[in-house]
C-alpha cells in the first residue's frame, strides 16, 4: 500500500515539476522583453519574419496603386522599395519596437479579458481577443516612409501614396478550437504561479520518497522522471498541432508568408527548452533504474 501510494504521489510530481518548469520559460517570454527580443530579433527564422513585413507593406501599396502606365512605374518603385526596408537603419529599432508592442499588447488583452470575466462576463468560445496580434506600427511608418520616397521620384506620379503607417496582423494563436479566450486567460493565471508550483513539486517529490518503504525507493525516482520525459514529449506533439492548425487558418491568407516564420522562430526557442525537460526527465529516470540495480543487488546478497 505504501508504495503504490509513493507511485501515485510520483505521478503528481512528475506532472507537477513539468508545468511549473514550461511556465517558468513561458513568464519570461510574456513578462520580460528580452525573451522576445532574443527570439524574434534574430535568427534564420527571426530574419525571415523581418523580410515578410515589407512584402506585406508592399502589397498594400500596391494595392492603392491606378493601373496605367504610371501606375506600372511607381508599382515597380514600391516593389523596389519594399526590398530596402530591411536596410534602412532605422528599421532594426523599429523592428524592436514593434516586437515590445506586440508583447505589451497582448499582456493588456489578457488582463482586459480577465476583468471582464471578474465582473461575471461570459466571453464566447470563439472569441479571438486572446489570440496575438503582431504590432508593427513602427515599422510600417519606416516602410510608409521609404515607399512615399520612392514613389515621389517617379515622374507623372502626384507624390506619395498616403499610406496610413498602420500594419496588424491577427496570427490566430492560440487557435479557438484548442484553447478558448478564457482558458487562454487561466492558463496566462496559472503561468505566473510557476515558484508555488515548483515548490508543490518538490514537497510531492519528497512525500513520495517518505511514503516508499526501503528498498523501492528507486521507483519514485523512475516514475516521477518518465512523466517529467513524456510531459516534454506530449508538449511537443502538442505545439507541433498548434502550429498546423494556424497554417491551416492561414492558409490563402496574406498572413501566411508572416505566420510561417513567426511559428519557426518560435520552435527555435522551444525546441531546446522541450529537450532540457525531456533531459532532466530521463536523468531521473536513469537515477531511479540505477537505484532499482542497486536495491536488487543488496537483496540477492542478503539471500
Amino acid at each position: 500500500m505504501r508504495n503504490f501510494l509513493a507511485v501515485l504521489l510520483a505521478l503528481v510530481a512528475g506532472i507537477t515539476a513539468s508545468v511549473g518548469l514550461v511556465a517558468w520559460k513561458l513568464d519570461g517570454v510574456i513578462n520580460e522583453p528580452e525573451q522576445i527580443q532574443e527570439m524574434f530579433g534574430s535568427g534564420e527564422a527571426a530574419e525571415q519574419l523581418k523580410s515578410a513585413v515589407p512584402d506585406a507593406l508592399g502589397n498594400a501599396a500596391s494595392e492603392s496603386i491606378d493601373i496605367g502606365v504610371v501606375g506600372d512605374a511607381v508599382n515597380a518603385a514600391v516593389s523596389r522599395a519594399a526590398g530596402e526596408i530591411t536596410a534602412h537603419e532605422e528599421f532594426n529599432q523599429a523592428w524592436s519596437e514593434s516586437l515590445e508592442q506586440t508583447r505589451v499588447g497582448w499582456v493588456e488583452n489578457i488582463h482586459s479579458l480577465r476583468d471582464r470575466m471578474d465582473t461575471g462576463e461570459s466571453i464566447p468560445e470563439n472569441s479571438t481577443d486572446a489570440q496575438l496580434q503582431l504590432r508593427l506600427d513602427p515599422v510600417a511608418e519606416v516602410g510608409v516612409s521609404v515607399i512615399d520616397d520612392a514613389v515621389a521620384q517617379v515622374p507623372g506620379s502626384s507624390g506619395g501614396l498616403g499610406l496610413e503607417p498602420e500594419l496588424r496582423v491577427d496570427m490566430a494563436t492560440p487557435p479557438v478550437s484548442m484553447l478558448t479566450a478564457e482558458q487562454v486567460v487561466l492558463a496566462e493565471e496559472l503561468i505566473t504561479l510557476w515558484p508555488v508550483v515548483l515548490v508543490l513539486a518538490g514537497i510531492v517529490l519528497l512525500m513520495a520518497l517518505l511514503v516508499a518503504s526501503d528498498g523501492n525507493r528507486w521507483i519514485v525516482w523512475l516514475i516521477a522522471g518518465l512523466l517529467t520525459a513524456i510531459s516534454g514529449v506530449a508538449l511537443k506533439v502538442g505545439l507541433a498541432l498548434i502550429q498546423n492548425q494556424v497554417l491551416d487558418t492561414a492558409e490563402d491568407t496574406p498572413q501566411l508568408s508572416l505566420a510561417r516564420p513567426f511559428l519557426r522562430a518560435f520552435q527555435e526557442w522551444a525546441d531546446p527548452q522541450l529537450i532540457v525537460l525531456m533531459a532532466i526527465g530521463f536523468g531521473f529516470a536513469l537515477l531511479g533504474i540505477l537505484g532499482g540495480f542497486i536495491s536488487a543487488n543488496r537483496q540477492r546478497t542478503r539471500y
